[in-house]
């Protein structure tokens, strides 16, 4: 694989110290610090999710055409490293798709193991499955691969549609035990996030080989069905719409999430085992046509959003600050990726409720949002010729 130099960076030190100007992007000004806008990255093909393998290198995934590419920090861009062949790609749905290749996250033991997670929509006899695939880093510098790739988990056949919509795709583990946690939206049937037999509108949990979770909550089936079927043994919330957004905090080990609403009511959502969110009986938004949905945003027996926006954020990506960077006024605190609101949302919590809520505007659909090793904020742009942005305090 040959780098494709894609900034004039010469070294980490260079990235620490200095910024290239780039027209397309000024200082953004924030409640705390000036931030450099840096083009760290461009021509990426929809990318959806990245993860960091070394201090100076990650894995970074493109939605459609379903491939991973390697980059270094100081700008270089490989060739293809891995790509799903069997990606769902609807015919003459091109414009409206969601599908594609997704999230991609490190095993809490990856120093050891090696191993890497990949998240992707498959076509099937059925239409789409979405699917987690491990694979093994392996070599180092411009030769890193993934290999030995296999399945670990395939959405079971009778959940299988043809719908391109509301995959959910994000994925998130709990280092305590090495369990994954993986979002599926309803796939735009809103019926579906009530249906305790179904993974769709849920957040699954398993454990790092795909297996069902031991110790996974039981959720009751529908009493007035004739044929209620067996709950699913990987669900561990209900009641969800299509997370893109979901993160577990580094000191207390909850599982934070943020939910696309419909038209508005994008919320905050701390998920705990055998909870019920509510979708679509209970939303702070309206149906697409303007029609009200639900009864509210509460109801008896579900789970409240801890914080429903004002705005349409359309949140995608989400990770806290850790203390000890140079955003050290936002330890601990939320940083969320919205594409309609095209950059971040930046959120306090205080006792579980926020105390703070500030829109950090970029000006490009924000895909994905981590803090580097560095200790920057590392953005992904979702568009045809996206970009990775790094946002640092100046000087």
């Amino acid at each position: 694989m040959t780098p494709i130099t894609r900034a004039t960076l010469v070294s980490p030190l260079a990235i620490a110290m200095s910024f290239p100007a780039f027209a397309e992007y000024g200082p953004v000004e924030t409640d705390h610090y000036t931030l450099e806008v840096q083009t760290i990255a461009e021509g990426l093909e929809h990318p959806w999710g990245f993860a960091f393998i070394s201090d100076d290198r990650y894995l970074v995934t493109e939605r459609n055409p379903g491939t991973i590419r390697r980059g270094t920090v100081e700008g270089g861009l490989s060739d293809v490293v891995w790509e799903a062949e069997d990606l769902f790609r609807p015919e003459g749905e091109t414009g409206r798709t969601q599908a594609g290749l997704f999230d991609i996250v490190l095993h809490p033991e990856f120093e050891d193991n090696g191993w890497v997670y990949v998240s992707y929509s498959r076509e099937t006899d059925r239409g789409a499955a979405l699917v987690v695939v491990r694979g093994t880093v392996t070599g180092d510098g411009d030769d890193i691969q993934i290999e030995d790739v296999e399945d670990i988990f395939v959405m079971k056949e009778e959940d299988q549609d043809a719908s391109a919509l509301h995959f959910g795709g994000r994925m998130a583990f709990d280092p305590s035990d090495n369990a994954l946690f993986l979002s599926i939206g309803e796939r735009r049937n809103i019926s579906r996030a009530q249906d305790a037999t179904d993974q769709a509108g849920s957040v699954l949990r398993m454990s790092d080989d795909g297996e069902p979770h031991q110790d996974n909550p039981e959720f009751a089936t529908d009493e007035q069905d004739e044929n209620p079927g067996e709950p699913d043994p990987y669900l561990y919330s209900i009641g969800n719409r299509n997370i893109q957004a979901m993160a577990v905090h580094m000191t207390t080990g909850e599982l934070w999430t943020s939910d696309h609403g419909p038209l508005g009511g994008d919320e905050i959502n701390l998920i705990v085992a055998g909870n019920n969110y509510g979708w679509p009986l209970t939303t702070g938004g309206s149906d697409y046509s303007g029609a009200p949905l639900g009864v509210g945003t509460a109801m008896e027996g579900m789970t409240p959003a801890v914080h429903i926006f004002d705005e349409t954020v359309a949140p995608s990506g989400l990770t806290f600050v850790p203390e000890g960077t140079e955003l050290d006024a936002w330890a601990g605190d939320m940083l969320i990726g919205g594409l309609v609101t095209e950059g971040i949302v930046r959120v306090r919590l205080e006792e579980g409720a926020v105390a703070d809520e500030e829109f950090i505007e970029i000006g490009r659909r924000i895909r994905d949002v981590q803090v580097g090793p560095d200790g920057a904020i590392w953005v992904l742009t979702e568009h045809e010729d996206g970009e990775i942005l790094r946002l640092a305090p100046e000087g």
